[in-house]
Formats: structure tokens, sequence, C-alpha cells
């Protein structure tokens, strides 16, 4: 057997040093793992306006549930993070388009109107990704 030749040390990434737990808060996690559901959706999967509505609301607890005073400015990558109530502003208004439109498997959405809906949360939850 040939062995892979010595690469020297792996390289160690100030935010993630050897030994150090990196923690982020339950909500993080919840509305990354959020994100990662809703950016593989389709307008053509089955019931995805329930899937779509299911996401907004589950994304609208979890970001009043984070509490105001441990709000980060920045996640990652120095990149700002919006305000805590602009992102609910964004979520509550793809909410209140997906109850006009209804999520039963009856109601068919037009293709703009899911782009719409679609891209106004996931605007709101990349930050998390």
């Amino acid at each position: 057997l040939k062995r892979a030749p010595y690469m020297g040390p792996m390289k160690q990434f100030p935010e993630h040093t050897a030994g150090e737990k990196t923690s982020f808060p339950p909500a993080r996690m919840a509305l990354r793992d959020l994100y990662r559901s809703a950016r593989h959706l389709s307008s053509t999967d089955p019931y995805a306006p329930a899937r779509l509505a299911r996401i907004a609301d589950q994304a609208e607890y979890f970001l009043q549930a984070w509490p105001a005073s441990a709000w980060p400015q920045a996640l990652h990558s120095g990149q700002a993070l919006p305000a805590r109530q602009t992102l609910l502003i964004w979520v509550q208004s793809a909410k209140r388009e997906i109850n006009q439109l209804g999520t039963t498997p009856a109601v068919t959405w037009s293709y703009p109107a899911w782009h719409r809906i679609f891209t106004l949360l996931l605007a709101a939850l990349v930050h998390f990704a």
C-alpha cells in the first residue's frame, strides 16, 4: 500500500482553534437548517406552498425567540447582519402573501408569486447559512 504524501499540519482557522468548541444559539442553528430546507424547494414540488408556509412560520418563531440583547452585528465573514426587526418584516411579508394565496392542494400559485415569496424568505434566511 502506498501512503499519501505528508502535506504538513492541518490549517487552523482563527474562528475554530483546536480544543475550542464553537457554540451558536439554537435559534441560529434552526434558522440555518430552515434556509437549507427552503433553498431546495421547487415551485413544482408536491405541497410546495404548504412547505414554504411552514418554513415561514418556523422562521418567524425562531427570529422572535432570539433575545434582542444577544442579536449579533455579524455572523461570519464580517458580513453585517440586518436588524432582527428587518428580517421579521421580510418573513411576515412572505407569510401575509402566503395567506392571501392559500396553501391547500387545490390552489395553484403562479410562478411569479412563488418566486417573489421564495426569494423574500431566502433573503431573510441566507444570513444564517
